[in-house]
Order: structure tokens, then C-alpha cells, then sequence
């Protein structure tokens, strides 16, 4: 009998194996506007301009531009919202839940004729996820796939010549992140059980930025972001275990340590800035992901229960690389008020056959608008961003069905120059 109830146990928990890869599902936040009002108000075609403290992030070159001490921060409030549909017609939203990702950058030349020095601390893969009921149709597959990251960035830019900045920073990643599923237990006669894993931990990369002015109203810039590799521990629990099952794990209850790892990718942008008349500015960039880093993950839990098939997984994500493509425009009314707007078309990395209710990504388009006022040396940036996703079917292992995503962003930025 136990041998049998070990070998239903074991197909239950290949349900279990699917969570594993909600640990950074909704990572793929390249193209967030969550790191600058300025920035994100011009789609975040920000690599060829780089012209406030966020450069930092976006082209750690872009630096030399700011003389003495410069002091940018400010949040932003991320409202994400799916649609699930099934083949037969039934559907459900995720539920409603804000996101704050929060950013800070100092820079000061500490009068130096050609060094600038700076320190940002942000979220440079967002912070955000989504939330199913945990009596809805997606339930079996994911309640909770959340994501926060959180970077710590010094930077150091050198003005070469007149016409040539360069610039380098390192910098810590640390992420934090929770995958909640319920589990079907009525082939036990009992209700549902629920498996949760929360982990953290972090990693160390780089970051170079150039910028050359070849003619005073052109600007190109260049940036490279490196890989990250994150090793994670936490915890694995499963929770109101059928009784039937609770001799094999010591209880309704059942908990373990458990480790992963996850390399985040590459970033590699190209950027132009053109100012045809006074007061106008004009960005394009084109951004690259190498999101195929996301291959495999294996969870690895310290303890195993090898007789319910409770044991170490592997799972094939086969996230593809990431292409976006960004416009942006400035145009100030007066010598102190600024309008900008932007659009940026990004592309998902996720593929049909490992896309989920965890992160039912699809390729989208970002719209935004934009105020900025300077005041004194005070300047307040405000933004807003839609990000309209193409619905998206697929029919794989994990489900059939249709998502629906929308994406509101709404932020601001007060700079002080000291």
C-alpha cells in the first residue's frame, strides 16, 4: 500500500518539479522603466544621452556630463495584470498588487577636472510578480511568483578628451525570491496542499559605458552590463499534507533547506542622442539580452524523501535572448519645463513550450509620457508608462490557454545639484 501511495506521490510532485522555475520567472525586466523619471519617460532610450546621475545604470560614461555634486532619487509604482483563459472559456486576473522598486544616485567630480565618481543603488531586473487565487484555475501551477532584486553600483567616469568619456563600475546583485503552487491531493481524499519556496542570495558584476561626441549636437553611446551568477539558499515547504501521505514526511507538515543557482544575463546596449534645435532632443537604442543563460535550473533540497520522489530536480527553462528597440524625445517648453515621451517594443524571452502562469510573458509595447521641472538647483521628473502586451496562446505541457498582460508604471525623480 505505502509502495503504491509513493508511486502516486511521485507523479503528484512532478507538479512540484514546474515550481522550481518560478524562482526567476518574472526576471525579465530589461526593458523596465524603474530606474529614472527621465529615462523612463523617453522609453528608456537612454544609452546615447545619459545626461542625469541614472547614467550610472544606463552608460556609467555619460557621468562626465555632470559637474560637481549630484543627487537623483525617487520611486516607482509597478501594477501588473494578467488574464488567464481557458480552451473552454473560463478566466480569471491575477490579483491587484503595487510594486515600489526604489532608486538612488550620487556623482561628484570632488573637483576633478576630468574624473567623476558615482554610487547608484537600485533594481536592476525590477521587483514584481504575480499573484493567482488560490482556489482559481491556474492554482496547481503557481499562486505567487514574486522577484526583488536590489544593486549596490559604484562608478568611476574619466573624460578622455573633449570628445570621448569612458566609464566602469562594479557592482552586487542580490535577489530575493518566493514561488507559491497549491497541489492536488484528491486522488488522497484530501484538499488541497500547498508547496512554497522562498530564496535569496547574491553575485558580482561590472559595467562599462562609453559615450563620444563626434559633432556638438550628436552623441553615441555604448554600454555593457555583465553576467551575474547567483547562488541562492532557502526554504522548500509542503503544508497540509493529505494524511494519507503524512508518514512518509513525519507530519502534515514537511520543510527543508534548499539551494539553486542562476547566472542573470548580459546586457549590451547602443545608443544615439541627436539635439536638431534648441531644446529638442532625439534618442534611439537598441538593446540586447542574453537571456538564453536561462537553460536549466536545478533545486537542490538538503533533505530528500526519496520514497515519495521528493528528491532533487532539474528543469529546462530555454529562455531565448532578448532584443528591444527604444525611441525617446525631449522637448523643453521653457529653460526649466520639459515634456518627453517615448516608445519601446520589447521582445519576450520566453518560448511557447516553458511559458506558465508564473510569467505568461509576451512581446510588448511601452508607451510613455513625461514632465520635468527645474527648480533652482531642485529638478522633479515625473513619468508615466503603459506596457500593452500581444495576447498570447499556447499549447504545451504545462497548459493551454490564452494570457492577456497589461503593465502600468507610474514614477517620479527629485535631483538636487549641491
Amino acid at each position: 500500500m505505502m509502495r503504491r501511495l509513493a508511486l502516486n506521490y511521485t507523479v503528484w510532485l512532478l507538479f512540484v518539479n514546474l515550481s522550481m522555475s518560478l524562482l526567476f520567472q518574472d526576471a525579465s525586466f530589461a526593458g523596465t522603466p524603474v530606474h529614472g523619471a527621465k529615462a523612463a519617460a523617453m522609453g528608456t532610450a537612454f544609452v546615447g544621452l545619459a545626461d542625469d546621475p541614472s547614467a550610472i545604470l544606463h552608460n556609467p560614461a555619460g557621468l562626465t556630463q555632470l559637474r560637481g555634486t549630484n543627487m537623483y532619487a525617487g520611486v516607482t509604482a509597478v501594477i501588473p495584470s494578467t488574464e488567464y483563459t481557458s480552451p473552454l472559456g473560463a478566466s480569471e486576473e491575477t490579483d491587484f498588487r503595487v510594486f515600489s522598486p526604489p532608486h538612488l544616485y550620487i556623482s561628484s567630480d570632488f573637483d576633478m577636472e576630468n574624473i567623476v565618481l558615482g554610487l547608484g543603488i537600485f533594481s536592476p531586473f525590477g521587483i514584481g510578480g504575480r499573484y493567482w487565487s488560490e482556489n482559481g484555475l491556474t492554482r496547481y501551477l503557481s499562486t505567487e511568483s514574486t522577484i526583488t532584486t536590489l544593486s549596490v553600483n559604484p562608478t568611476l567616469a574619466w573624460q578622455v578628451t573633449p570628445k570621448l568619456s569612458l566609464g566602469f563600475g562594479v557592482y552586487y546583485l542580490h535577489s530575493f525570491n518566493t514561488a507559491e503552487k497549491m497541489l492536488d491531493q484528491s486522488m488522497f481524499g484530501a484538499g488541497d496542499g500547498k508547496f512554497s519556496l522562498d530564496a535569496n542570495g547574491g553575485g558580482w558584476g561590472y559595467n562599462l559605458g562609453i559615450l563620444v561626441e563626434p559633432f556638438e549636437k550628436l552623441h553615441f553611446g555604448f554600454a555593457f552590463r555583465s553576467k551575474v551568477s547567483v547562488d541562492q539558499k532557502g526554504d522548500a515547504e509542503l503544508e497540509n499534507i493529505a494524511p494519507a501521505l503524512q508518514p512518509l514526511f513525519g507530519g502534515s507538515q514537511f520543510k527543508t533547506d534548499v539551494e539553486t543557482s542562476v547566472t542573470l544575463p548580459e546586457i549590451v546596449s547602443f545608443g544615439i542622442a541627436y539635439k536638431p534645435a534648441t531644446g529638442l532632443t532625439l534618442a534611439f537604442d537598441v538593446e540586447w539580452v542574453r537571456w538564453s543563460r536561462f537553460n536549466q535550473q536545478v533545486l537542490d533540497f538538503k533533505n530528500e524523501v526519496p520514497a515519495a520522489g521528493f528528491s532533487d530536480v532539474l528543469v529546462d527553462l530555454d529562455w531565448n535572448d532578448q532584443w528591444l528597440i527604444k525611441f525617446g524625445l525631449e522637448y523643453y517648453l521653457s529653460e526649466n519645463f520639459a515634456l518627453r515621451t517615448g516608445y519601446a517594443f520589447v521582445e519576450s524571452p520566453v518560448p511557447d513550450h516553458t511559458l506558465s502562469p508564473a510569467s505568461p510573458d509576451a512581446n510588448a509595447h511601452n508607451f510613455s509620457i513625461r514632465f520635468g521641472y527645474k527648480i533652482g538647483k531642485w529638478i522633479v521628473d515625473g513619468f508615466y508608462m503603459a506596457e500593452i502586451s500581444r495576447d498570447r496562446k499556447v499549447n504545451n505541457y504545462i497548459l493551454n490557454c490564452e494570457y492577456k498582460n497589461i503593465a502600468h508604471f507610474i514614477g517620479f525623480s527629485i535631483g538636487y545639484k549641491f
